[in-house]
């Protein structure tokens, strides 16, 4: 396929962009692309080894990286654990540390919401991920689950639901003292 803009060369590059809800794709040869994209890619991605942590860097320096005041605060800041600066985590595209995450979370939280417009994540759950209230809830007995539905029902004002839970626990205790 070759090149949208210059018609000329192969391309290499799948660009899609969504603004205010409007998508546009393009495909691009690496030269169009650098010119006429925000992902601005510095020498052609042949010559050299794509990464995610050079695509990382690379976005982040294009997209807020450097917020906080262009050769102030990221020259700078650095990690206290493994002594990495800012500027040298954009040239390797990697932490050097555990600890590093939290020396840079600033400038990463404001790099990922000009992003992403968001800095956490909404997206769908694993399959079969149980929060840690899920989790105490399945562990807890039928008589306890009752009685939590049971507050809750008196909370909510729904009474003839109450009085069916209230039944039901009292049913489930008499079991517990005949079988005992």
């Amino acid at each position: 396929m070759l090149c949208d803009k210059c018609k000329k060369n192969e391309a290499r590059v799948y660009y899609t962009e969504i603004i205010n809800g409007e998508k546009t794709e393009q495909h691009l040869c690496e030269e169009c692309a650098t010119e006429y994209t925000s992902f601005q890619m510095g020498t052609p991605i042949m010559n050299q080894e794509l990464t995610l942590g050079s695509l990382l860097s690379t976005i982040l320096g294009n997209f807020g990286g450097t917020a906080q005041g262009k050769g102030s605060v990221e020259k700078e800041l650095h990690c206290d654990k493994c002594g990495m600066t800012y500027s040298e985590f954009m040239k390797v595209g990697r932490f050097g540390c555990e600890r590093c995450y939290e020396s840079f979370q600033s400038i990463l939280d404001n790099s990922i919401k000009s992003i992403q417009g968001a800095d956490t994540h909404t997206g769908k759950k694993p399959k079969n991920f149980q929060t840690k209230t899920e989790k105490l809830v399945k562990e807890l007995s039928e008589i306890d689950k009752l009685t939590i539905q049971l507050q809750d029902a008196v909370e909510k004002e729904e009474f003839e639901e109450a009085v069916r839970l209230r039944d039901r626990i009292r049913e489930l205790k008499k079991e517990e003292i005949g079988n005992a």
